[in-house]
């Protein structure tokens, strides 16, 4: 699929918003050259003005964006650029008007106004180099926006396709989706529910301070949601994301945070790629060289003006005079630049700020360098060429900062932060589960305890439910450590049938809401499986042999055998180094199910039935874990084939039976993990729910002539 849609249409933005028509142009680009949003023609009116009326939508997500591109338009009119303009446009006129009334280099009036109307022209020159330079970084911002505009323009017009098709394709148990390029990454807001999100933007504003805790499965979208919390503009907070380190170290984790937060602070709509191409430093540059090209120019003028002046000057500097006189004047330049640049780096960590980004200027610096203070004094007495001479030398290395003091620097930055900007601070903390030492994630939720509570500051830490059983498992009670450390513990719960529909819909167009029952079924709500399930469906359906059709009978059997044997693949790996009975015997039962699995004619629900899995009595170790809630995921993947592989009538997909069957199997998958008692009263209201549609269905196609 091509990255950028062929024409060239800029964006430009409104202020702060993008302009409905723009999108409008953009989006009839897509639907005529992209094959993957191609539709009937009848539908573009409405897709267009579905763009035009979400343009809102579209400008809170690529905020920061749009404000880069309006920063590198806005360039030429900062102040320095102007006066620097005016200033050479001015002393170019000038001499050029001196030069034709005078005629101070040569004594042809032509010539004169040759070397006047040459000068002009440089001036010309430079003005057109500006403008030049400024028109090349806003089509550089533009081009950027429109990158970060695509994917979720793309995902809109995805979504009102689906929202246009009529009930028979809508509904259709064929598969009619070849190509879905965007059923790979989690990067869309649509991956958690919004009623997650909704709540814990409603904790963190209801209250002066937070800790607040995110639990949910690995790839529940809790990493999606503090990303949407960052990006929300309505949400007029100073939010910094950060993921917890790989090894460990308090000192240098509070370091980590204290530095981002002080990046997001100092550039504010500037975290693209775009800070890197702004409009500023090119025009320094040119600025540079213009004015090296005048200073060379008014150089020559004054040579040729001594070599050919009437009468002899008295102060005769010549031409070697004035060379030495340019020379010394850039050395000092120079040599006084350098110290003022030294003067500034040392008293930039005494100064009080007055802005935030002076303040976060500072904090880096404190962060990025140590500072080495040397103090020396020479004591010398000689009379007639001889004496003594005596020095002492004092240096002084600050030491090394501990954790409570670098605690300390966060807090007071923290308040500083909230004095001069009078926005509140949310510091999100992602991925505790990645610290491979269950101790270390216990250690980092203690260590960040000593921030918690801070007027104005809110605390949002993330760790899977999984990480915490596999912990507890080892006997680290980290749950009992996540729940006493703050005030509120948010579950990311699982995405609702509507919501899974809406997501698969801005990804995969022409996706059947009967596949959409089934990978919502089979994932459980669980956001990044269901977009695995529905990429396995169209990925299957490209590997059909020529006359198979992709019915959702055919590539629902598929995909739960393939997954289904994954699982059983990886309980056989984790039970090969064992050598106790218990294992042994586990094993043995494994790889007589793995075994019956390869008989693809064979039903899955009566397979299952009659195969024995490994007994779950008491603790087991962690190799065995997988192998013990083997039976109930089994169990699950034989009701979803049981209830998908029927052939209903097209009516029955929609009736309220089927919902609730599909929505029990679903709150099955995702309670996988939890009590056996749990999973096993879960599956039992699915067997119920899956045999009551089964029901109906039957009836339907009875009575259906």
């Amino acid at each position: 699929m091509p990255q950028f849609a062929p024409a060239g249409v800029v964006m430009r933005g409104m202020a702060d918003r993008l302009r409905p028509a723009e999108l409008a142009q953009i989006a009839r680009e897509l639907l005529e050259n992209e094959p993957e949003l191609k539709c009937e023609t009848e539908l573009h009116a409405e897709i267009l003005d579905d763009v035009r009326q979400r343009a809102d939508e579209l400008s809170n997500l690529l905020g920061e964006d749009i404000a880069a591109v309006g920063k590198a338009r806005r360039a030429w009119r900062r102040p320095w650029a102007i006066a620097a303009l005016a200033l050479l446009v001015a002393s170019l006129l000038v001499l050029g008007a001196t030069l034709l009334s005078t005629g101070i280099p040569f004594r042809s009036r032509a010539a004169n106004a040759a070397f006047s109307i040459g000068l002009v022209a440089l001036g010309m020159l430079a003005m057109v180099k500006l403008w030049k330079t400024i028109r090349q970084q806003s089509v550089l911002a533009s081009r950027e926006l429109r990158k970060a505009l695509l994917p979720p323009l793309r995902a809109l017009i995805r979504l009102a396709i689906s929202e246009l098709q009529g009930e028979e394709v809508r509904w259709s148990g064929t598969l009619r989706t070849s190509q879905a390029p965007a059923l790979v990454e989690l990067n869309l807001q649509d991956t958690i529910p919004s009623r997650t999100y909704e709540r814990l933007r409603a904790f963190i504003g209801e209250h002066e301070s937070s800790a607040t805790g995110l639990a949910g499965a690995r790839g529940s979208g809790k990493t999606t949601l503090m990303r949407r919390l960052r990006q929300d503009e309505a949400f007029d907070c100073h939010v910094a994301l950060v993921s917890a380190p790989v090894q460990y170290s308090a000192v240098e984790f509070t370091r980590l945070i204290h530095g981002e937060l002080a990046q997001v602070c100092l550039n504010p709509g500037e975290t693209n790629l775009i800070r890197d191409r702004m409009a500023a430093p090119a025009l320094r540059v040119v600025l540079r060289t213009l004015l090296a090209a005048v200073a060379v120019s008014l150089l020559i003028t004054l040579w040729i003006y001594d070599k050919n002046r009437p009468v002899p000057n008295p102060v005769n500097l010549g031409w070697t005079g004035i060379t030495a006189v340019v020379l010394g004047g850039l050395i000092i330049g120079f040599v006084v630049s350098r110290w003022w640049a030294l003067f500034q780096g040392q008293t930039k960590l005494m100064v009080s700020p007055q802005t935030t980004r002076e303040l976060c200027l500072q904090q880096l610096e404190f962060l990025r360098w140590s500072t080495t203070v040397e103090r020396s004094a020479t004591t010398a007495a000689k009379v007639g060429g001889s004496g003594f001479e005596g020095g002492s030398k004092l240096s002084r290395t600050e030491r090394e900062v501990t954790h409570a003091e670098s605690v300390q620097a966060l807090r007071q930055f923290i308040d500083q932060l909230l004095a001069l900007s009078n926005k509140p601070v949310v510091i999100c903390v992602d991925e505790l589960d990645k610290l491979a030492d269950p101790a270390e994630a216990v250690d980092a939720i203690n260590g960040l305890k000593d921030l918690f509570h801070v007027a104005k500051a809110h605390f949002v830490l993330s760790v899977s439910t999984d990480a915490m059983h596999s912990f507890a498992a080892r006997g680290v009670p980290v749950r009992d450590v996540f729940d006493s450390a703050f005030d509120t513990i948010i579950p990311v719960g699982p995405l609702s049938l509507e919501e899974s529909q809406t997501l698969i819909s801005r990804r995969a167009r022409d996706f059947s809401k009967v596949f959409v029952l089934f990978c919502y079924a089979w994932s459980g709500g669980h956001a990044r499986d269901l977009i695995r399930t529905a990429r396995s469906c169209v990925d299957l359906k490209r590997e059909l042999k020529d006359g198979e059709e992709a019915t959702i009978a055919l590539l629902s059997r598929r995909v739960l055998r393939n997954d289904l044997c994954e699982v059983v693949d990886a309980a056989v790996e984790k039970l090969r180094g064992e050598s106790d009975d218990l294992a042994k015997a586990m094993l043995d039962r494994v790889l007589a199910f793995q075994e019956s699995l390869e008989d693809e004619p064979a039903n899955l629900y009566d397979l299952v039935e009659a195969s024995e899995f490994p007994p779950v009595t008491g603790t087991v170790a962690a190799e065995a874990q997988l192998a013990a809630t083997l039976a109930p995921y089994a169990r699950l993947a034989a009701l979803c084939e049981r209830l998908f592989s029927g052939t209903p009538q097209p009516a029955s997909w929609r009736t309220e039976a089927m919902s609730k069957a599909v929505t029990a199997l679903a709150e099955a998958r995702s309670c996988l993990g939890r009590h056996p008692r749990e999973i096993e009263r879960r599956l039992k209201r699915a067997v119920d729910a899956c045999a009551v549609a089964e029901a109906e269905a039957e009836a339907e196609a009875r009575t259906d002539p």
